[in-house]
């Protein structure tokens, strides 16, 4: 996922993950993971090596989401997210040994992005640090524009009432 968050400001929120070097240095990783041999000394320090590296993006993405959560609720009076299903959106595509899945290292590919951006995350920090002010939208056509806008700035225009209650 290129972009974790668009803001109605325009700007859009990327989630830092491993550094270009760091990223490298996984791959080999991975690669003298994949030579060792199984319940070595050696393939015990490469396994821990890597989950060093992985443990740096989660919380170099744990971080991304507590500074931009607090960031939001100090900024704005209403926040308004899709209300995806995540759970859904990031299912496996193997499918069954009657009815096999198709594209299923593609599936699992954009698995990895949609659970590397966060969103659930967020959204849940978000309700944390700002109750009552983070209203869930359905997220079907919230992609069309309304005008020149976007429908969901279309939408928040409305006055706000309170939780799920907007007026014209």
């Amino acid at each position: 996922m290129a972009v974790a968050a668009a803001l109605s400001t325009g700007d859009l929120l990327t989630v830092p993950g491993l550094r270009e070097t760091e990223r490298a240095r996984l791959g080999r990783l991975l690669r003298r993971l994949a030579r060792t041999q199984r319940g070595s000394k050696r393939r015990a320090r490469v396994k821990a090596a890597i989950a060093r590296l992985r443990a740096r993006e989660t919380d170099r993405r744990k971080d991304w989401i507590e500074k931009t959560s607090t960031g939001l609720a100090r900024r704005f009076d209403v926040i308004a997210v899709e209300d995806l299903n995540i759970a859904g959106m990031t299912r496996s595509a193997r499918g069954t040994v009657e009815a096999p899945g198709r594209n299923v290292r593609q599936k699992a590919g954009l698995n990895r992005g949609i659970l590397a951006a966060g969103w659930g995350g967020l959204v849940r920090r978000l309700e944390d640090k700002a109750p009552g002010r983070v209203v869930k939208i359905d997220p079907r056509y919230t992609s069309r524009t309304f005008g020149d806008r976007p429908l969901i700035a279309a939408f928040l225009d409305r006055t706000w009432k309170g939780p799920g209650r907007f007026e014209a």
